[in-house]
């Protein structure tokens, strides 16, 4: 007897425990998957995204505006306004508007809600609009038609592939908490569709300028030489256009700080074969002829990176490189010493990139 009083009170007790007393039912609820939040007048306008569910085959969402405080101003609207329940463990994208961005308080009080938040994904992307958030989330892309799965899968191959360093809201978090820079992904439209290739410079929690796609690219070489992927190379060398694509790359890193004075050497080799060329012609045989693509290439990829560094030295002043933390890892006592001066002394760095090409194939055919 005792045994099945045992038996029927853990029963008992399992149900009550494994019980969703407040559950809602998935067609009784709206999934948020992305949000473009733009500064007005007066507050915040916040733009969601929500996509249809169990309503035919075809997808299709809604997308909702509204003017807001803040994020729990959003939601409490939300609630108000729909007979669903809002949630947004699902979301994928956060769009933060291009003036939104250039706000520091703004962009510090969004970023504090997002980090309070006890249902929000702290692995959500992160972007910036070119122009207004709101536009990204309303357009229609006609074969991936939901915005936040259009924009998450391509930040997500973009991280993969190292054309981009930042994609998640708290590797962005981590980046300006420790060096107070952040190289953010910049979304643009593009015609019927959304495009990502530039990167926007964040310096203390502010939008202070843009990459393009092959400054971009210059800086991803000597974060993460091994992973970087770089465009190919098109020169033009006796009036013929060659393409050269990247193979492999590897780097060395010789740094010295001594007497308020930073100098840093980066020593990279670029593996590359011939890509594109003309049919039929010898002139590749002529070793003459690929010591003339290596110089051409070489100076091309110099003059991208040599333009490259003078932007974040002396127009941003953003340590991108993330040489600031290498400092404070391997010479944290030369380091201590220019720590409350860090920016002057990164401005006024001798930086220098030293390239060596490589060509190991002139092509497949031959």
């Amino acid at each position: 007897m005792k045994s099945i009083k045992i038996l029927f009170i853990t029963i008992i007790t399992s149900i009550v425990l494994t019980g969703c007393w407040d559950s809602v039912e998935i067609n009784k609820r709206e999934y948020i998957f992305a949000v473009g939040i733009d500064k007005n007048a007066k507050n915040l306008t916040f733009t969601s995204e929500i996509p249809k569910i169990n309503e035919g085959s075809e997808e299709q969402r809604l997308v909702y505006t509204k003017d807001c405080i803040n994020f729990a101003d959003f939601y409490a609207t939300s609630y108000l306004h729909s007979e669903k329940v809002i949630s947004d463990r699902l979301m994928q994208v956060i769009v933060l508007g291009e003036d939104l961005a250039r706000d520091s308080e703004a962009v510090k009080r969004i970023f504090d809600e997002i980090q309070r938040s006890p249902q929000m994904n702290r692995r959500v992307k992160i972007c910036i609009a070119k122009g207004k958030a709101q536009d990204i989330i309303n357009t229609e892309i006609p074969h991936n038609p939901i915005v936040g799965r259009f924009l998450s899968e391509m930040l997500i191959k973009l991280k993969r592939e190292s054309y981009q360093d930042i994609y998640t809201f708290d590797e962005a978090i981590l980046d300006l908490g420790k060096t107070g820079n952040a190289m953010i992904p910049v979304v643009e439209i593009n015609d019927k569709s959304l495009k990502v290739e530039r990167a926007g410079v964040f310096k203390e929690y502010e939008l202070i300028g843009f990459l393009e796609p092959e400054e971009v690219s210059s800086i991803m070489v000597l974060l993460n030489p091994s992973k970087a992927t770089i465009r190919n190379v098109n020169i033009t060398v006796e009036d013929t256009n060659v393409s050269l694509g990247a193979v492999d790359i590897t780097m060395t890193k010789k740094m010295d700080l001594s007497n308020d004075k930073l100098k840093v050497d980066y020593y990279v080799t670029l593996y590359s074969y011939i890509d594109s060329f003309i049919i039929g012609s010898n002139k590749l045989e002529d070793q003459s002829y690929l010591n003339k693509i290596k110089e051409e290439a070489t100076k091309n990829i110099l003059m991208v990176s040599k333009k490259t560094l003078d932007k974040l030295q002396n127009s941003y002043r953003a340590d991108l490189l993330k040489i600031k933390e290498d400092l404070y890892k391997y010479h944290k006592q030369d380091y201590e010493k220019i720590a409350d001066k860090y920016d002057e002394i990164f401005e006024a760095a001798d930086i220098n990139i030293h390239l060596d090409m490589v060509i190991k194939s002139t092509g497949l055919v031959k």
